[in-house]
Formats: C-alpha cells, sequence, structure tokens
C-alpha cells in the first residue's frame, strides 16, 4: 500500500478566526453537488466539508466522535441503532435541524432515482433500514439484519434538509457552497450557523473560505504550489515528492500508509466474459498461491514508489485500524514455491514458458 505523500505550505500552522482562505486543487470535476449522490473524490471532498453526519469517524485516530447525534444506543442484537440529537443547531440559512430531517435524508438517499452509493450501504440482506422518529429528538434506524460496525455507516450518510428552501444547498457542515464555475473552481465559505467552538469557545471553522480550483494537470499543480498560488497537495507522486523534499523541505511530509491499496484481481465470475481456459486457472487456489508467491512485493515498493510504499499483508491498510488484522503473516516472495504451486494446479515449464495441462 501506498504513502499519504502530502505537501503543504500552511499544513502544521495554526489558524485564528479569520485566517483567510485555504487553497488546494481537485483533479477533475465534481459529478454531482448532491452530497447524497456523492460518489467519487471530488463530490466526496465537498461532501466532508460542507455536510454534517450523525457520527463522524475521526480521520486520523479512526475513533467515532458524536456529531449531529450526541449519543447513541446500539441493540444487543446488532440490528437497532437509537440516535439522540443535538438541540439548538440549524442549517447554514439558519433553518432548524429536526429528527425530521434525518428521516429526509435517508428516503432520499434510498429513492432508486437518484443513484446514492451509500443506499447499497445502508441495504443490509436487501433490506432497507426503517427509520422511525420519536419525542424529543430522538431518531431510531432497524435493519434487516445484524450489522458489524454499524455506527461507522453514519459518517457515509449526510444529512439534508427537509425544510430549507436550499434544499441539499443549506449546510450543517463548517462551510457552506458558495459559487461553482465548471473548470475552474469551487469556493466554500465559512458556516456562520455552525455549531461547533474551540477548547476556548471560539467558534469554529478558523478559516473564512476554502477555495478550490479544478486542475486535472498534475505538473501544473506542482507549479502553482510552487509559485505560492495552493497552499496544499495530498497523494502526490513519489518522484515528485522527493525532488519537492530536496527544494522545499520544510514543506512536506510523509503520513505513512494511506487507506489505499494496490491490488490484482482474479474474474472469478462464471458468466464473466473471460476465456474458459483462464476462469479454470482462476478457479485454482494453487494458481493464485503461486502467482502472489512469483509477486515480489518489496522490490515494487522500493523501485517503482521509491520506498513510499510498504508490501500488503492483505486487502486491508494497517492504516484501517478498524478492521487491519496485525496478524496476518507476510506474503513471501519466493520463485521456486511459485513453480510448485503451479506445477500442482497443471502447469509445466516447455522452452521456458509456462503452458496448462491444454497447452
Amino acid at each position: 500500500m501506498k504513502s499519504r505523500l502530502a505537501i503543504a505550505a500552511l499544513l502544521w500552522c495554526v489558524p485564528l478566526p479569520g485566517a483567510g482562505e485555504l487553497r488546494f486543487a481537485l483533479h477533475h470535476e465534481p459529478k454531482t453537488l448532491n452530497p447524497l449522490a456523492a460518489s467519487e473524490d471530488a463530490a466526496e471532498t465537498l461532501r466532508y466539508l460542507t455536510c454534517g453526519v450523525l457520527i463522524r469517524v475521526n480521520r486520523l485516530t479512526q475513533e467515532l466522535e458524536p456529531e449531529l447525534a450526541q449519543s447513541w444506543k446500539v441493540s444487543a442484537d446488532n440490528r437497532t441503532i437509537t440516535f439522540q440529537l443535538r438541540e439548538g443547531l440549524t442549517f447554514s440559512d439558519g433553518t432548524p435541524f429536526t429528527p425530521a430531517d434525518v428521516a429526509a435524508s435517508v428516503a432520499q438517499m434510498l429513492n432508486p432515482a437518484l443513484r446514492s452509493p451509500v443506499a447499497d450501504t445502508f441495504t443490509i440482506g436487501g433490506v432497507p433500514p426503517k427509520v422511525a422518529v420519536g419525542a424529543p429528538r430522538t431518531v431510531v434506524f432497524t435493519f434487516g439484519a445484524a450489522v458489524a460496525g454499524m455506527e461507522r455507516l453514519f459518517d457515509l450518510l449526510a444529512i439534508v434538509s427537509a425544510q430549507s428552501p436550499l434544499k441539499e444547498k443549506a449546510s450543517l457542515g463548517p462551510f457552506v457552497l458558495d459559487s461553482y464555475k465548471p473548470g475552474v473552481e469551487v469556493l466554500l465559505k465559512r458556516n456562520s450557523h455552525y455549531w461547533k467552538r474551540d477548547a476556548s469557545g471560539a467558534r469554529l471553522p478558523y478559516l473564512d473560505a476554502v477555495r478550490i480550483p479544478i486542475q486535472a494537470n498534475r505538473e501544473i499543480e506542482l507549479n502553482r504550489f510552487r509559485a505560492g498560488e495552493l497552499d496544499l497537495m495530498n497523494s502526490i507522486d513519489p518522484e515528485s515528492y522527493e525532488r519537492l523534499a530536496k527544494e522545499m523541505p520544510g514543506a512536506v511530509h510523509d503520513g505513512g500508509p494511506s487507506t489505499d491499496v494496490e491490488f490484482l484481481w482474479f474474474n472469478l465470475a462464471p458468466a464473466s466474459p473471460v476465456p474458459q481456459y483462464k476462469k479454470d486457472w482462476f478457479q485454482s487456489a494453487a494458481f493464485r498461491h503461486g502467482i502472489s508467491a512469483a509477486i515480489n512485493r518489496e522490490d515494487l515498493s522500493r523501485v517503482v514508489y521509491r520506498g513510499h510504499a510498504r508490501p500488503a499483508l492483505g486487502p486491508v491498510s494497517p492504516a484501517n485500524k478498524f478492521w487491519f488484522n496485525a496478524k496476518l503473516a507476510a506474503p513471501k516472495f519466493d520463485p521456486a514455491s511459485a513453480l510448485k504451486l503451479l506445477e500442482s494446479a497443471g502447469f509445466q515449464k516447455k522452452a521456458g514458458v509456462l503452458v496448462d495441462r491444454a497447452g
């Protein structure tokens, strides 16, 4: 898995109220501005900065934090979760936040016409959740089957207003969409109705605005950072990272493993268009283990990623502290073992080429 390589001129500064704007680029247009339909990085970034959720997963610690819900309780059978909502919160236009907004958000999310990617996540065993609103500020979700880590689902559910004339553009998050110029930039402004305060009582967020130019060309993005036109870059390639580490050593930081992994899929679906002889290969566990043993992950990490990657123990990154299994054994690069495994799957070497039973 790759490292989170970031460069930032202001990343480690502690901003104060009225601290101006933060500038960073999106690498493609957001496909939607509806937070309930967000499915790719650009739209997800805007959703994260503008929307409120019932429970937030802290991106650094991965611990659960109460957000719009001040508390919650999961039933013993892991099918029901009961939320107690905060009082006195309003959307960015002053519209009150109520339990009805949660129910309406779920209804919109589950509407097939919206094609929300979150709908499948909330549909357990083919059954969507039932939502009941109780007094005074209680919302109860009941799923069709037990759900592991149920609370974490609610970090994905953006809460939109059922009453505001702005509809999904009314914000419960720290920022609100001010303007969007396709192909140029997105401008977010500070939400003056945002409910959070820091330890000293100062209202958050500190920033007045977040300016997000749309820049697909990473080299241009790099040059804009050098020129001081951008404050932050994230997930840059290792070559650019090392180049900037020499030019601007105080502005770069390797954040360690990301939650992304590079992986190779074998298509095991019976109805896939893959030729039958390949399907026969892929169905063999010995073949799959043989291919795994033939991959030198250490070399890939060292050469391709210049040391800014590490061999994965499985499909889950160690950065995912909730699901990662640290007891997994590291896969070993072992060409001799790989050949034996492939031979047991019916392969033979002929003139330096591996062929299967059918030749």
